[in-house]
């Protein structure tokens, strides 16, 4: 014998109750909150960045990027821990767009000379940290000793050196210490022109200084052997 409340537990009763709401699709419950608190993220380490960028690592707190960002603690912690882990955040997409940027370069410009890739990856880097404070803050942080960055400045200079070193095998650049140092020239350049075009306030834009820096030193690495070899060469003398 069905009891009565056997008898309300029905199919129809069932489908009734487990329906959507109208306006809302299955599984959209947390939808709002979950978007709210991308919102809350995103606007943290934007904050934060602007802090690293004008003010430094050193000089900014946890307190003065809630203060700026009218954040709550506990938003902020449930989001990072510390401002170390917001650092890690913005030095790994600084990695990534490192990483694209050269892809792109090696990919379109195959048949390229080492001094066109490289002079290609630098502007792009320069737009991309111009115009950009999350990515010039990530940049900014990657030689800073404090914060676990996972050798980014280091990363930074491998990739770029990799692409010296080939060309240095192929004959296309010199084999001098100059040209192998030229991978760290380039990035610790364009580093201290970023922190210098911010301080300074020149009319000159940082595209500009960058590709200056890539072609001294570029030009310096094809013509550098050749003038070295000329002024090492012993004199002959021929007898009169």
């Amino acid at each position: 014998m069905t009891s009565p409340i056997e008898s309300a537990n029905t199919q129809e009763d069932t489908t009734a109750r487990t329906r959507p709401r109208i306006g809302r699709a299955p599984g959209s419950k947390n939808a709002a909150p979950q978007a709210r608190a991308v919102r809350t993220r995103d606007a943290i380490i934007a904050v934060a960045a602007r802090h690293f960028d004008t003010d430094g690592y050193g000089h900014t707190s946890m307190n003065t990027i809630a203060h700026t960002g009218k954040f709550a603690k506990g938003a902020m912690y449930y989001h990072f821990p510390s401002k170390e882990a917001i650092a890690e955040h913005l030095i790994s997409d600084w990695n990534l767009t490192l990483d694209d940027t050269i892809s792109e370069a090696l990919a379109t410009g195959s048949s390229s000379t080492a001094g066109e890739k490289l002079t290609a990856i630098f502007t792009s880097l320069a737009q991309h940290i111009g115009e950009d404070t999350n990515l010039r803050a990530g940049m900014k942080l990657t030689p800073e000793p404090t914060i676990n960055n996972g050798a980014a400045f280091a990363h930074w200079v491998d990739a770029i050196s990799d692409i010296i070193e080939t060309a240095i095998t192929e004959g296309e650049l010199t084999d001098t210490p100059t040209t192998h140092r030229l991978a760290w020239n380039l990035c610790a350049g364009t580093l201290g022109a970023a922190i210098a075009s911010a301080t300074l306030r020149e009319d000159v834009d940082l595209v500009t200084r960058v590709e200056d820096a890539v072609t001294a030193h570029t030009k310096a690495a094809t013509h550098l052997d050749k003038e070295s070899t000329a002024r090492r060469q012993p004199e002959v003398c021929h007898p009169e």
